[in-house]
Order: structure tokens, then C-alpha cells, then sequence
């Protein structure tokens, strides 16, 4: 080193001595990054209709702010004769473990409803990748989305979709034992005849916002993204669709489920908000969400098993006012629509039934109930339907939660079954959209194997078009008769007037112990005869179902004659559904 610095001494002395000056030394130059714009396709051949297409996208030089959907101007387009999807990037990291996670890059999603050529590019701006052809071939059983038809909801391809299945809202593992728990959970309810699970982007499950991420930063939350992902597909792949719910009520409540001291929209915490209130009219908050609605919107959209978007859980324990509420709910589905192209239907919940204005008033495809309590659900649903009447003519009605008690299951197992029985057939014979979804999934439902209550109504509704049925009651001693009918298909369901979990709770503190394997049993020990009354005219093919066991306990014909037919009804324990198809 010493030689060096002598040498260079000796160099400028020489210049000096000449009456000459060293040359300035030259500027670093900063070396621009080549301009690039590529995109490869995720997916092995062959590709399907209504099937998850990802593209992973290399762009250069990359926008400055990852998670600005809309500021980004970056998108993949698909064109097709017939059709063109243009969706937004959204930035992706792989992985529960943001600590180990492999670098991020961005990624797009399509599905793709026709067979046939599509052309995918990526575009930042005026600038286009290069193409690539994608060949789309017919999937034989693939439906499309579901929509909202009349009081209840088909496939894009007009095949009905009845709602069978229940809450599972969060895992309370970590890490991919997540997954554990859905792999489990899906298959259960499937084998069972279900297809529906509602799910929560909570802050302590797949919440993408929260007091460890600077708003609308989400980094940190990337790890909960790529989970609600593999959740997606597993969804998918046991035939179950998810009702994904944005914001669940006990982040903007002080008062109920409360986390708004931790909530980073607190002005407390650096946010924006002194009040949760003013979360749907303060302009910065209202802009972080539709930031956020944008990202989720881009990332979720173009999975098959997404079922539905919902805002809110349970706005109504906010103190969000329905006044505020409404054009919050318009702008942001303004939001929503322009990154989902494929326009699931949207809905959100209030307890209880929430302001029936709004049900009509809003841009809400669905009407959603939520009860708890431990009266008859036949009489205390049929009440629920009268504040709604005039909605339920042109949007349906679903029961989306229900349980015995909010505290959790605090009766022996055999009465909270009663109540899970009820919440799943007399919703649909009442007229409702699907089945009540029931709570405590994770604390009793599956802990205790109760997966079995769903295979009973899948089984008698199997095959019928409940869109077009119309609920009727008839009248049997001691029983509780509801039932759906078309000019094709009667289904009559018939339950012991006593198998409710009231009446259970009532059987259970007679005993002065309660035996492990106890069961609320109601026997209807005699024959007896029902009358239905205003049916077509034919002659029609009978069946017997047991709704607990979904066993066909016996066949017959029947003539309506009059547009009525009398019925004998066998001795059953608890209740017995009946068929009948014209032939």
C-alpha cells in the first residue's frame, strides 16, 4: 500500500513540476435497469374452464409501492374471441413464515369460463409482453360462479347451488398446521354432503391489516395471505365454496369482541380514526380499504371455490349507523367490481336481522339472519322472515350463523345437536336459501364428530331444484309438518313437536344422572295419516328418508287427486322426510 500512495506522489509532483493538473476523477456512473416485461404460466397442461390460471410476472423497473393496485398500472389481460378479462398484479411471497420465506414477485390470476385460444399478456402502463397462447379445454363438471336466481342461487351455468354446511371462520393453529385443519375439515363436511364454509379475514387469522403492518403495507401479513391461498385450493379440491368475510364487527367495536385499541386505524396507534365510527366517512381510511379490497379483490377473485364476498360480520355492534354504512357499501363495491370481473355476489351480516332499509336499499345480492337462542328454530326462523317479506321476494335469505348460546356450547352434546339438527332442515322448509351455518366448529363440531347432520337434507334435497319450490305447511298431532313443492317434486319434512333443544334441555334435568351416551329421543309411536294440499294433480313416486341416518326407508305411489293426497306416516323417532317426484 505504501508503494502505491509513493507512486501516486510521485505522479502529481511530476504534473505540478509540468504546470499540469491531474485529470478530475471520472463520476460513478448508476447503471439504469434494463426495461422488462415477461410473464411465465404457473399452470402444467392441460388447462380447463373455470380453473385458477397464474401468471408470474417479471417487471423491471418495478413500481415503487407493492401493494397500490390501483396506482400500479399493472395488470395481465386475457383475451378471448368471445371474451377479455383484465385483472390486476398483486406483489405474492410464498410461505407461512415470512422470516424463511423464498423473495416476492408479482403474480395475476384469471379463470378462464370459455374452451378455446386465449392470448395472456402482462402490461405496466403503455408497455405489453410478449403473448402467450394458452389452449382452454371444456371442463366436463366445472359450473362457473355462483350468482344470486330469484330466493336462492345457481351456477353460471344454471345448475341450483343449495348452500349445505357451516361457520369455519379460523384455525387456531400456527404456521401450516392451518392447513391441517381445513385438509380436515373440508373433507369432513364434504363426505357428509356439505359444500359451504364461511371464513373470516380476522387480525388473529387471515387479516392482511393489522398493528404489526403499517397501513396499507402488507408485508407483514403476507404470510397469513399465502394461507388464505392454500386454504382456497383445498376448499376447492372437497367441492366446498367459501363465503370470505372482510371485517369482522369487534374491530371497530368498543363494546363487543373488542379490538379497537389495537386497531392501527386508531388515532391512538398512529391512524387516522379519534372514533370507529368514522371509519366509513373519514376520506384516508376510506381509501386505505378500498386499497386493501383492491389487493385482496386481485389476489382471491379467480378462485373456483370462492363462493361469495361478505363486508361485515355484525355491523350492527359498531358504531358505524346505517346512514354512514350506505354509501360506504356502494362505493365499495364500486371498488370490489373493478377488480373482480367475474362479480361475485356480495353480501354482509348484522346481528340478529339488522335494518331491513338497507336490505333493500343496498347493493346486497343476499339477506343475511344470525340467531342465537335456544327456542324452537321452526317458530323463532319463521318470525325472523316477517321484518323481510318484501326483500325475500327478490333476494334470498340465508342463515349464516346460529347457535345455542354466544358463550360456546355450555349443554351436554346430545341437546346442542337438537339445536344443529334444527338449524339445518328448517331453515330450507321454511324458504331460506340454504341450510344455518352453525357456529363452534372447532370447539364441538368436529372435536365431537357431529359431521354426520349434514348427509340427511343433502340427501332428500339431492337432485331438486329448491328455486322453484314454495314452502307449505300441513298439520299433523304432535308434529311439526313444513314442506316445499313444484308441479314436479313434493319433499315434506315432519318433525316430533318435542325434538328441540329446549324440550332436551327440559328431558336431561329430569335425570339425576346424565348417562355418556344419553340422547334426546322423541318417539311417534303410532301411524297416523297427513294431508298436503295444493299439489298438481298425478300420480307420484314416494320415498321415505330417515334425516339422520339419509337411508331410504321405504317406497310407494301415491295419486293426488284434487290437489290433495292423504299420507300415511309411519312411527319415527324425532323426525321423517318424504319424496315425491311425479312420474
Amino acid at each position: 500500500m505504501r508503494r502505491r500512495i509513493l507512486l501516486q506522489g510521485f505522479v502529481a509532483g511530476f504534473l505540478h513540476a509540468c504546470g499540469l493538473r491531474p485529470a478530475p476523477a471520472m463520476p460513478t456512473a448508476t447503471v439504469a435497469p434494463v426495461p422488462q416485461l415477461s410473464m411465465t404460466v404457473v399452470n402444467a397442461a392441460p388447462v380447463t374452464t373455470h380453473q385458477l390460471v397464474e401468471v408470474v410476472a417479471t417487471v423491471a423497473p418495478a413500481p415503487p409501492d407493492r401493494f397500490d393496485v390501483a396506482g400500479n398500472d399493472l395488470w395481465v389481460q386475457a383475451v378471448h374471441a368471445q371474451q377479455t378479462l383484465r385483472v390486476p398484479l398483486f406483489w405474492y411471497q410464498a410461505g407461512a413464515d415470512g422470516a424463511t420465506a423464498p423473495p416476492g414477485e408479482w403474480r395475476g390470476r384469471v379463470q378462464l369460463a370459455l374452451p378455446g385460444t386465449w392470448q395472456l399478456t402482462v402490461h405496466h402502463g403503455a408497455r405489453v409482453s410478449t403473448a402467450h397462447t394458452l389452449t382452454v379445454a371444456a371442463h366436463a363438471t366445472a359450473r362457473g360462479v355462483i350468482r344470486t336466481v330469484a330466493r336462492g342461487f345457481a351456477y353460471a351455468d344454471d345448475t341450483p347451488f343449495l348452500p349445505i354446511g357451516l361457520n369455519l371462520g379460523w384455525s387456531t393453529q400456527r404456521g401450516t398446521a392451518v392447513l391441517d385443519d381445513y385438509a380436515r375439515w373440508f373433507a369432513r363436511l364434504a363426505a357428509n354432503g356439505g359444500n359451504v364454509a364461511r371464513i373470516w379475514m380476522a387480525s388473529w387469522a387471515f387479516g392482511i391489516e393489522w398493528d404489526d403492518t403499517p397501513l396499507g403495507d402488507y408485508t407483514a401479513r403476507l404470510p397469513q395471505a399465502w394461507l388464505l391461498d392454500e386454504v382456497l385450493r383445498l376448499a376447492e379440491q372437497h367441492g366446498v365454496m367459501i363465503m370470505l368475510c372482510f371485517i369482522n364487527h369487534g374491530a371497530f367495536s368498543q363494546t363487543t369482541n373488542a379490538e379497537w385499541d389495537a386497531n392501527p386505524y386508531n388515532q391512538a396507534n398512529g391512524g387516522p380514526l379519534r372514533t370507529p365510527g368514522a371509519f366509513v366517512t373519514d376520506p384516508t381510511a376510506r381509501a386505505l380499504f378500498a386499497r386493501r379490497v383492491r389487493y385482496i379483490g386481485a389476489r382471491y377473485a379467480a378462485f373456483p371455490a370462492l363462493w361469495c364476498w361478505e363486508w361485515w360480520n355484525e355491523v350492527n355492534w359498531t358504531p358505524i349507523v346505517d346512514t354512514d354504512l350506505a354509501p360506504w357499501l356502494s362505493e365499495m363495491r364500486d371498488v370490489l367490481a373493478s377488480v373482480d370481473p367475474y362479480q361475485h355476489a356480495v353480501t354482509s351480516s348484522w346481528a340478529n336481522m339488522g335494518a331491513t332499509t338497507l336490505w333493500q336499499t343496498a347493493p346486497l345480492d343476499f339477506v343475511q339472519h344470525h340467531t342465537y337462542q335456544n327456542d324452537d328454530l321452526v317458530r323463532t326462523l319463521n318470525a325472523a322472515r316477517i321484518p323481510v317479506k318484501v326483500v325475500l321476494k327478490t333476494k334470498p335469505l340465508l342463515v349464516s350463523e346460529v347457535g345455542l348460546d354466544t358463550g360456546g356450547v355450555n349443554v351436554p352434546s346430545a341437546v346442542e345437536f337438537v339445536h344443529l339438527y334444527n338449524a339445518v332442515w328448517a331453515p330450507i322448509f321454511l324458504g331460506m336459501a340454504g341450510s344455518g351455518l352453525y357456529w363452534w366448529w372447532d370447539t364441538w363440531v368436529d372435536p365431537t364428530n357431529q359431521w354426520g347432520v349434514f348427509a340427511g337434507i343433502r340427501a332428500c334435497l339431492r337432485d331438486h331444484d329448491y328455486r322453484t319450490m314454495r314452502p307449505f305447511t300441513a298439520t299433523l298431532a304432535h308434529a311439526v309438518v313444513l314442506g316445499l313443492k313444484n308441479d314436479a317434486t313434493v319433499l315434506v319434512w315432519i318433525r316430533h313437536a318435542d325434538y328441540t333443544a329446549r324440550a332436551a334441555m327440559q328431558a336431561g334435568a329430569q335425570l339425576t344422572t346424565l348417562p355418556a351416551d344419553w340422547r334426546h329421543q322423541c318417539v311417534m309411536a303410532e301411524w297416523q295419516t297427513v294431508t298436503l294440499r295444493g299439489l298438481s294433480d298425478a300420480t307420484y313416486a314416494v320415498t321415505i328418508v330417515d334425516t339422520l341416518t339419509a337411508t331410504i326407508t321405504a317406497t310407494s305411489d301415491c295419486q293426488v287427486s284434487a290437489g290433495q293426497v292423504t299420507l300415511p306416516v309411519p312411527p319415527f323417532v324425532n323426525a321423517v322426510a318424504f319424496q315425491l317426484v311425479r312420474k
